[in-house]
């Protein structure tokens, strides 16, 4: 029977926190990939109030395909899903990327590949978000310290006096 082939994932730290670009191709004459699921985690909360840790930015996905999002199963586990059409074997090798504020661990969640109607996926151990640990005491997004620092600060005001009193000691010593 064809399997998945070349399901690895690249990850890098980057301005917005850690990408993660999984590469993945169907194999020659396979059904087809249909879904992608990472997981499984297991949140605080009870299906539908479950309280993710974070929502992860979809980056890259192919046409026709769903953005990366969270969604629980009736048992209560939590998934990162990606889904839509079919990936066949003609379509090479994909790209499928993520950004999250979690660094990788490859142990606790893995890749479940879903092809054509079958019933069960197979499953793959890749590198995942580590949603085990803390969360992180920056959020790598957005630089709220460096906003902070400068709103509580002088912000503006030095510059702007030092631009005024240029043009001021410009003006008069200008003479027509």
């Amino acid at each position: 029977m064809p399997t998945v082939t070349a399901p690895y994932v690249e990850t890098q730290q980057v301005v917005t926190g850690f990408m993660y670009q999984l590469h993945i191709a169907e194999a020659d004459g396979g059904p087809g990939i249909t879904r992608l699921d990472i997981g499984p985690y297991h949140f605080d909360g009870k299906p539908p109030q479950v309280k993710y840790p974070e929502a992860v930015t979809n980056e890259l996905c192919p046409p026709g395909w769903q953005a990366i999002r969270w969604v629980t199963d009736e048992n209560g586990s939590s998934w990162l899903r990606w889904e839509g059409g079919v990936l066949h074997d003609a379509d090479g090798e994909i790209i499928f990327q993520m950004t999250s504020n979690y660094p990788p661990s490859e142990e606790g969640a893995s890749l479940h590949v879903w092809r054509g109607d079958r019933r069960t996926p197979e499953r793959f151990i890749i590198a995942t978000p580590d949603y085990r640990q803390a969360p992180p005491d920056i959020n790598p997004r957005h630089d709220v310290v460096g906003q902070k620092a400068f709103s509580a600060g002088p912000g503006c005001a030095p510059a702007t006096a030092i631009v005024i009193a240029a043009l001021t000691a410009a003006i008069v010593h200008w003479r027509p």
